[in-house]
């Protein structure tokens, strides 16, 4: 150092003093040798040293061996020292900001956080030279504890084991407060400390032996205003040297810390970013692969699962079929209709109380054309499915939907195929034809057979309609398996030609058909409109059965009914199927409207008539029916005769008036 040089050669040289030393005094109570530059020297006290205070805490003092300085060669010999002391503190602050620089170049060094943050340490300790000792305590939010991220100046791997609670200590004071604390008296770090528990203590005083533990400099470290860490230093000796201004110097090496730890973070948020759209396009990469060789659903099922390792299934809606990994996933869980699921419009996670326990669900909804097709559903609670989960799931729902409509075009296909078979054999009217066509439609020989149309009886967007289309078919083939050869749909009806071996199957096949509807309007909340053919024994009578089926279902539809028909049970109305309802109208209203001429008085003309021929004209059970004398009875059947110019007596105006009674109670029963 050029300024000491100059103040020794001016003590040999001008103040002739041959044999000297030079101290510095740090706090009143650290003595350091400046020169000759020997550590082994001890200081003395010596009334007649030369003692230079220079700043508050820092001070130089000179042995002379008792040689008094003249007042002139004493100012210059201060100026010098002065020089001297401005020097010094140059070169202290050259070196705090090389490491400081050091420190802030390592920041930007993203390989290995943990060994930046001993670097950090490390650069801390070596400028403020009083320190012995210094742990970097990091917050685990999950453990809601502090433990030790980083230490510099000899603790040993003991202290690793310490879980620090942030009601624990100096540290934990810090990490609450959110403020440096300086503490430079043994019973005020004792005080302080009284809260660390036992075996923390036991961890600390194994990791590291304190010598006179004097001072403490604990320094929080925050990231966007919330804290994440502390930083303490420890210093050992006969005397407390830490000061404020190490507390400062250690709240820089702090803000360092902070800037580490931000650093980190974002890189690891870009490297995750880069690593999900990575995956992202692994992911879709994969899922194309699945896509363009038509794997189907239960491979697709396996690869989301081998994705994201959580109990997933896919349900498909067009034919309410599920396809899980593991195949017991949903052993215990509820039973989910697709009728429930189509509310959710949106992915979204619902809890359900199963068997044995409270269980929750992530439903993904597959969607198609504005149109939910399906449904994606992992056993996951919210917390546990990431953000990669989410996006393998986005991912394979756009894939998982293509496969369904993939799927339902083909069956689209094959159902007008089918059709087309269908119809054609319904045309033919040679036996060998028939039995040739039918092999190909999967009819058997000597079967009973029964032509079956089911309609659903309300109307809805047309994909809909196509997906409820798809699961009834589907539906019926779990119900009857082998006993429908033929089954195919269009628009919003199924068409199914039943074969029976034998007349006992078709009492079985009755209740199914029962069971079937019944299941169908508790799981959608509404019925169908089901037209049943007489069944037949001979191949040749096929057609005729369809035929029944179309007509049955076209008087359902007239009158409006739902649920099942049997051709033989509309009975008479049979003859009036190919009449327009406004002319059977007409004709009822013919005999009905003269009689309602005077509302008032010719009420019970109405109802005497319906009773009169319900009891096949008896006088007796017509008038006990109504509650009416014989004689009054005979009245009001002359002043219908009358109204209607028509005669009781006349075989042809009493067919035209049973027939009128008859198609009247008849539509009044099927408005009912």
């Amino acid at each position: 150092m050029k300024s000491l040089k100059i103040l020794t050669q001016f003590l040999i040289e001008e103040c002739k003093i041959s044999s000297f030393q030079i101290w510095e005094i740090l706090n009143d109570r650290e003595f350091l040798p400046i020169y000759p530059n020997h550590h082994s020297m001890i200081f003395q006290h010596h009334k007649s040293n030369l003692y230079f205070e220079l700043d508050k805490g820092f001070a130089i003092v000179i042995f002379t061996e008792g040689k008094v300085l003249p007042k002139k060669e004493l100012k210059h010999l201060e100026q010098l020292i002065y020089t001297y002391y401005l020097e010094h503190m140059l070169e202290r602050e050259k070196y705090i900001r090389n490491k400081m620089m050091e420190s802030i170049r390592d920041i930007s060094s993203l390989n290995n956080l943990d060994d930046l943050l001993v670097k950090i340490l490390k650069n801390s300790l070596s400028v403020i030279p009083v320190a012995d000792m210094g742990v970097l305590w990091m917050y685990n939010q999950k453990e809601d504890i502090l433990i030790p991220k980083a230490w510099a100046g000899g603790p040993s791997a003991e202290i690793q084991k310490m879980r620090m609670k942030i009601s624990e200590g100096i540290i934990g004071k810090t990490f609450r407060e959110n403020n440096s604390i300086i503490l430079t008296s043994f019973n005020d770090i004792w005080n302080e400390s009284l809260s660390i528990t036992i075996e923390n203590q036991t961890y600390l005083q194994s990791s590291y032996h304190f010598e006179e533990l004097q001072s403490i400099i604990s320094v929080p470290i925050a990231v966007e205003e919330t804290v994440l860490c502390v930083l303490i230093i420890y210093q050992n000796g006969p005397y407390p040297l830490l000061t404020a201004k190490d507390q400062k110097l250690l709240e820089s090496f702090s803000d360092q810390v902070s800037i580490a730890l931000t650093n980190s973070r974002l890189y690891q948020h870009l490297k995750e970013q880069n690593n999900i759209l990575i995956q992202r396009d692994e992911i879709h990469h994969s899922f194309m692969n699945l896509s363009l060789q038509s794997k189907g659903l239960k491979i697709i099922t396996n690869e989301l699962r081998r994705m994201v390792n959580i109990p997933i299934a896919i349900i498909d809606f067009t034919d309410n079929q599920v396809y899980s990994k593991p195949n017991s996933w949903h052993k215990n869980a509820p039973v989910f209709h697709p009728e429930q699921l189509t509310t959710i419009k949106k992915a979204e996670f619902k809890t359900f109380i199963t068997t044995d326990q409270e269980r929750t669900f992530y439903f993904h909804p597959i969607l198609a054309i504005n149109t939910i097709i399906g449904m994606l559903i992992a056993v996951v609670n919210e917390d546990e499915l990431t953000s990669l989960d989410k996006m393998v799931f986005e991912q394979s729902s756009s894939i998982i939907a293509l496969e369904i409509i993939r799927q339902q075009s083909l069956t689209d296909s094959f159902y007008k195929k089918t059709s087309d078979r269908f119809h054609q054999f319904l045309q033919l009217k040679e036996y060998g034809q028939l039995c040739e066509k039918g092999l190909e439609l999967g009819i058997q020989q000597n079967f009973f057979y029964a032509a079956i149309i089911i309609q659903l009886t309300y109307t809805h967007e047309i994909d809909f309609m196509n997906i409820q289309i798809h699961r009834l078919v589907s539906d019926l083939k779990k119900a009857y398996q082998s006993h429908l050869p033929v089954v195919f749909g269009a628009q919003d009806k199924v068409t199914l030609l039943c074969q029976f071996p034998q007349e006992i199957s078709v009492i079985d096949f009755e209740n199914r058909l029962h069971h079937l509807h019944s299941n169908w309007k508790n799981a959608n909340g509404s019925s169908l409109r089901i037209a049943v053919g007489t069944c037949y024994e001979n191949l040749e009578d096929i057609a005729a059965s369809y035929s029944e089926a179309e007509k049955t279902l076209d008087f359902q539809k007239s009158r409006n009914l739902i649920g099942i028909m049997h051709y033989q049970k509309i009975g008479i109305n049979r003859l009036f199927l190919n009449q327009p309802s406004e002319e059977l109208h007409r004709f009822i209203n013919e005999v009905f409207l003269p009689l309602q001429v005077d509302f008032d008085k010719n009420q019970s003309l109405e109802e005497t008539l319906l009773a009169y021929v319900q009891n096949n004209r008896s006088i007796s059970l017509t008038a006990k029916q109504l509650h009416i004398h014989v004689n009054t009875l005979y009245q009001r059947i002359k002043k219908i005769e009358d109204k209607l110019k028509i005669s009781f007596s006349s075989s042809e105006d009493m067919l035209k008036i049973q027939l009128a009674c008859f198609l009247r109670q008849s539509s009044m029963t099927y408005k009912k």
